[in-house]
């Protein structure tokens, strides 16, 4: 409207009625945009937080072994006994997959009777040696049935055990290996098949 119009209602309304509809459409533009926005944000989030479970997991893994199962694994190969028996091979990290069992193995010791599966950990817990019995042995002999005939013997090297992991380790009949100075030290006098 210019200056020397006069203003009758209906322009006035319609004036009002036009800068709603901009204020609406500006508005939708404005919701549209901020949901894309929170879209991806959220996806961005969920990408950040895969990868910081991935590295989450890989480091956990490290942390687990971080050298310690080579130390091990070094040290065992040197004579080939766990618990008072001679072993003749030693392998590492033997993996398998049958169907749904998927297991890795850090240190497998094996002769023409016996099998004895040494996990590693940085620091050994007592879940870790329920889980040696609950799910390793029965998975190794799944996967590897070529020893499911085989005594099986458990152990656990670790840098350092609490009171209630020796306790359990014993309980359970796992032997311990720990590191002291350039060797391991061994408490396997409780070991018992499986």
């Amino acid at each position: 409207m210019t200056q020397g119009e006069d203003m009758t209602f209906e322009k006035v309304w319609a004036t009002i009625q036009e800068s709603d509809r901009r204020w609406k459409e500006e508005e939708a533009q404005r919701k549209k945009e901020d949901d894309l926005r929170r879209k991806e944000a959220e996806r961005t989030m969920e990408d950040l937080k895969k990868t910081v479970s991935e590295v989450s997991r890989q480091l956990g893994g490290m942390g687990n072994s971080n050298g310690a199962e080579d130390y091990f694994a070094n040290a065992l190969s040197e004579k080939k006994i766990f618990a008072g028996l001679q072993f003749d091979e030693v392998e590492t990290n033997m993996k398998g997959k049958c169907g749904a069992i998927k297991d890795k193995f850090d240190i497998v010791m094996y002769n023409g009777t016996s099998v004895a599966l040494i996990e590693v950990k940085d620091k050994a817990q007592t879940e870790d040696l329920e889980k040696m019995v609950t799910n390793k042995v029965s998975n190794f002999r799944t996967l590897f049935p070529y020893y499911a005939g085989h005594r099986v013997y458990l152990g656990i090297g670790s840098m350092s055990f609490n009171d209630h992991v020796y306790a359990k380790a014993k309980e359970l009949g796992i032997g311990m290996l720990k590191q002291k100075g350039d060797t391991i030290e061994a408490d396997t006098g409780y070991v018992r098949a499986y």
